[in-house]
């Protein structure tokens, strides 16, 4: 037997069960997560390991073997320290380590010699969570090719799931991240939907590198691995986009934001897209390089600084105030003359509450920054301060009345 395969096969059983004890070093579990982007096969039997109740049934099975005999065997192995006879617990721990390494050694062994045979069918996707939210479900949810949904706050760091060649996984700080494996195997094109309630914002990072970061209330469709020169995305809500230049045999491969309202065509540019469809208008702001903004059958070119805005039939192209802009990504509102109907819609996405309004709605206009991790009844006592306008909350009800009105 090849003995650098069984080092190999060896040295990765050790980082898996220093991962089941949760004592893997950063060094470590990076050098994890390389082994299990290598191929969708280490991923799968990874998954299968870290299953209890399998692992479990494979340790029942070994359980006639002869312990010291297969823990000598595999301590001239890897070498590990002798075991103590001073008490019968140690040497039964002892034995469950040899077992263990066994287990998941000979599932490595097999697909370091086999790696040539794999077939070319999608496996499953392999999930930590698969319990589907109920309709008031306040958590951000990743829903997978087969409609499997992952409640992504109630899952562990590290992979969560496999869709064809990519690993999907989350990293320590909550962020979801796409890891393409090229391999032998090729499988069909697969979306993903990512999904943030009200008082939720959630990033992502895509296969091709190109970091997202989600507002409260939007949703994200996109494919698991970009297999065309055209990268497409669709958004509901709204995002900021840093997307990473992608080369192909034929040039730069283009990335397409599609909305109701629009097409936002960029390549290696940063930006940011509102479309809300509660909102009165939809927008596009350029913060760095160029896009193009394809809406309303015109097309325009956009350069930093500048937002193109859709309001109604007409559209219209304006110096953008990218602070405002992008104010919700560093935890802040920013008012700039903006209605009163686009304030609520803004605090009421952020603190889950229902907004309702006087007949007829009187036309106001705010400016001023509120920070995001305030009250919703501080955020609106700041509104009230302006003039113009009262509020009154009721368990989760917000009623906005002019100011002459008493309670």
């Amino acid at each position: 037997m090849n003995e650098q395969l069984v080092g190999k096969a060896s040295h990765i059983a050790t980082l898996i069960i220093r991962r089941m004890q949760n004592k893997l070093t950063d060094d470590e579990w990076t050098e994890l997560e390389t082994w299990l982007r290598e191929d969708g096969e280490n991923y799968l039997l990874y998954e299968e390991l870290m299953d209890e109740q399998r692992l479990g049934q494979a340790l029942d099975e070994l359980h006639a073997v002869d312990h010291t005999q297969a823990f000598e065997q595999l301590s001239q192995k890897l070498m590990l320290p002798p075991i103590s006879p001073k008490r019968n617990t140690t040497r039964i721990w002892w034995y469950m380590v040899a077992a263990l390494l066994l287990i998941v050694a000979g599932g490595i062994m097999y697909i370091l010699t086999n790696s040539g045979s794999a077939t070319s069918q999608m496996p499953p996707p392999l999930v930590t969570a698969q319990k589907k939210p109920t309709s008031d479900s306040q958590k951000a949810i990743l829903t997978l090719c087969d409609s499997t949904v992952i409640v992504l706050d109630e899952v562990s760091n590290g992979p969560i799931a496999t869709q064809g060649n990519t690993i999907v996984q989350k990293k320590k700080n909550g962020e979801i991240h796409y890891t393409f494996s090229a391999g032998k195997k090729q499988y069909a094109e697969a979306y993903n939907t990512i999904q943030t309630p009200r008082g939720t914002t959630y990033q992502l990072t895509l296969a091709d590198g190109s970091r997202i970061w989600l507002n409260a209330a939007s949703t994200l469709h996109f494919p698991v691995h970009f297999k065309t020169d055209e990268r497409r995305v669709t958004l509901t809500g709204e995002a900021y986009f840093e997307i990473a230049k992608a080369r192909s045999t034929t040039g730069d491969k283009t990335f397409i934001v599609h909305t109701r309202e629009m097409d936002v065509q960029a390549m290696g540019t940063a930006f940011n897209i509102s479309a809300y469809t509660e909102d009165i208008q939809s927008s596009a702001t350029v913060v760095e390089g160029l896009v193009k903004v394809s809406g309303r059958q015109s097309d325009q070119l956009l350069p930093p600084g500048k937002k193109w805005v859709a309001t109604g039939e007409t559209i219209d192209v304006t110096d953008a105030d990218i602070t405002q802009e992008t104010a919700w990504k560093n935890g802040q509102f920013i008012f700039r003359n903006t209605s009163l109907q686009d304030v609520m819609n803004e605090l009421a996405r952020w603190y889950d509450v229902q907004v309702e309004y006087p007949q007829p709605m009187p036309v106001l206009h705010f400016s001023g920054e509120i920070p995001r991790h305030t009250t919703i009844n501080r955020a609106i006592d700041m509104l009230a301060l302006t003039g113009g306008v009262q509020f009154k909350v009721t368990d989760r009800v917000v009623k906005v009345l002019p100011a002459a009105n008493t309670f």
